[in-house]
């Protein structure tokens, strides 16, 4: 796969109706209005990628799509040019032409491939219809056919829990372009694919897979609509953006004619700053190198454990220092571990005066000696989902709200008020639950979380997954507010596009060691995804496209 992004190729010119056509679907969930009369076209063998912040009605258009809900009235779809009645039957999507892969992929990990494959086809009494044996062998065959033509290389009999990520992605688009193949059969339209957030949980060095196995569904005449807050992805691949903003259309524009600060400016409704990496006052890498002891904010030597075989770093005060490795490197595992959050971990850690051995040290000690870790699996990890906003929010310094030993559930609300109006937490309703927030909302809190301890580290391991382009360059404006008041930032992410954003220095990360650093800044994505590859490849050829 090549390192380099590429801008989709313009969309084949197709004669005949658009694919989809929406006109004026509405929304609305008692006085709120999700969807305010948002019209959509989608021509065959094109790309559309559907943009907005969490919130902003993207989710709402799609379920309206899928038959999960009912629009208001007056709205109209239309697929090939053919009227379809609204609302759609729940699960009556394939028989219009429609196809959905959303982020959980909806697939069985404790079933083959195969049979992931073809069991929507058997419940719906498909080809060999469900009341015959399953033929194995001929099933075996279908499957290797239907994966060489999409140029898939996956194993009919490998169980689905057991692939990685991208390998699970794959199957369930290549499921959801077959039922689209059978579509056309009977029909004159190619159908849409939906993507619901297709590249959230895939490392940045294997999205390339999912581009190319995209380009080929949309060369076969089959529209796309791509849903997505990657936006290294919807350059790549899409031919137009549709923005969504507070339930309206605010911008239909071809992805050639646009640029990203102006795809930014239309999600969120005003420029950004750092929607693009500023210059920063951090010390560059020779300078950090001579730097004294009274600027080291934390010393690791000799860290293992888990996928961590020989780490030693140094971090500074006021720098964002970025780790950058190919999935199963060990970056993963980094942050757990200098937090003392990784069993088993060992090597010497210094840090605010303190100085020991890392299996000495627990989550509570770390915290203590200011630092604090925003974990990658945010709903697990991060948070209490079906805790209210204002708890998650303050959870860690609820001594601070005791008086005469009762806890004052009045202060903490007034807290979380002025918390929500910092960090710009919408709906700012501290008393809501955190689950009834939109992920971009939801880690703004998590953030909020941690930095009320004002940490002196800042561990950071994917912060950014799964939330909204104007949402990241919020939590980038407030991480470099935060290193001007002398935090310092470990920042793991295996987007490296965010790296090269955010980052003052950059450690690649390879077979469980730091292998180097990437020259700069500034930096490049392209730049940095060369440099993990020819890191990992010298490190031993386990570590290349590892998933």
């Amino acid at each position: 796969m090549s390192a380099t992004v590429q801008r989709a190729a313009p969309p084949p010119d197709r004669a005949g109706a658009p694919s989809l056509e929406a006109r004026g679907l509405a929304k609305r969930f008692g006085p709120q209005l999700a969807l305010a009369g948002v019209d959509l076209t989608i021509a065959a063998g094109e790309v559309v990628a559907l943009l907005g912040e969490n919130g902003s009605g993207k989710s709402t258009l799609v379920k309206i799509l899928a038959g999960y809900h009912v629009p208001e009235p007056g709205g109209e779809l239309l697929m090939g040019g053919t009227p379809v009645p609204l609302p759609v039957p729940l699960e009556g999507f394939r028989e219009i032409g429609l196809a959905f892969v959303f982020q959980d992929l909806g697939l069985a990990h404790g079933l083959t491939v195969i049979e992931n494959l073809f069991v929507a086809h058997r419940v719906r009494g498909g080809r060999q219809g469900p009341a015959r044996p399953i033929r194995w062998r001929t099933e075996r065959r279908a499957a290797r056919t239907v994966f060489e033509r999409y140029r898939v290389d996956l194993d009919p009999d490998a169980v689905v829990g057991e692939l990685r990520p991208t390998a699970q992605a794959l199957l369930a688009i290549v499921r959801a372009a077959e039922d689209l193949r059978e579509f056309r059969a009977g029909a004159q339209s190619g159908g849409v694919l939906v993507l619901d957030e297709p590249t959230v949980f895939l490392p940045e060095s294997e999205k390339g897979f999912l581009f190319d196995l995209v380009r080929r569904v949309a060369a076969d005449g089959t529209g796309v609509l791509f849903v997505s807050h990657d936006m290294t992805a919807v350059r790549e691949i899409g031919h137009r953006a549709v923005v969504l903003r507070d339930g309206r259309k605010v911008g239909d524009v071809r992805m050639s004619d646009t640029t990203d600060a102006e795809l930014v400016q239309l999600v969120s409704g005003h420029r950004l700053r750092t929607a693009e990496r500023q210059p920063s006052s951090s010390p560059t890498q020779e300078a950090a190198a001579r730097a004294s002891d009274e600027d080291v904010a934390l010393a690791a030597e000799g860290v293992a454990g888990g996928r961590l075989r020989d780490i030693s770093l140094t971090m500074h005060v006021g720098e964002i220092v970025g780790v950058a490795g190919l999935l199963g490197s060990g970056s993963e595992d980094l942050p757990y571990a200098l937090f003392g959050a990784l069993p088993g971990a060992r090597g010497t850690l210094r840090c605010a005066g303190w100085s020991g051995e890392l299996d000495e040290l627990t989550p509570e000690r770390a915290q203590q000696l200011g630092l604090a870790l925003v974990p990658g699996d945010r709903k697990q990890q991060g948070a209490v989902p079906a805790l209210s906003v204002e708890k998650n929010m303050l959870s860690l310094v609820l001594g601070r709200y005791v008086r005469r030993g009762v806890l004052s559930h009045g202060a903490i609300h007034r807290t979380a008020v002025e918390r929500c109006d910092t960090y710009d937490v919408r709906p700012p309703k501290p008393a809501a639950d955190l689950a009834a927030l939109s992920g971009g909302n939801q880690q703004k809190v998590v953030l909020a979380r941690w930095l009320e301890l004002e940490p002196r580290v800042l561990l950071l391991h994917e912060p950014t997954q799964g939330v909204d382009v104007a949402t990241r360059a919020e939590i980038y404006e407030l991480m470099r507010a935060r290193c001007a008041r002398g935090v310092a930032i470990l920042w793991v992410s295996t987007d490296f596009d965010e790296l090269a954003k955010i980052c003052d220095r950059i450690l690649l990360c390879a077979g469980g060691v730091i292998t180097g650093s990437v020259p700069g800044p500034p930096f490049t994505r392209d730049r940095i995804t060369s440099e993990v590859y020819a890191t990992a490849a010298r490190s031993g050829p386990r570590q290349v496209g590892t998933g």
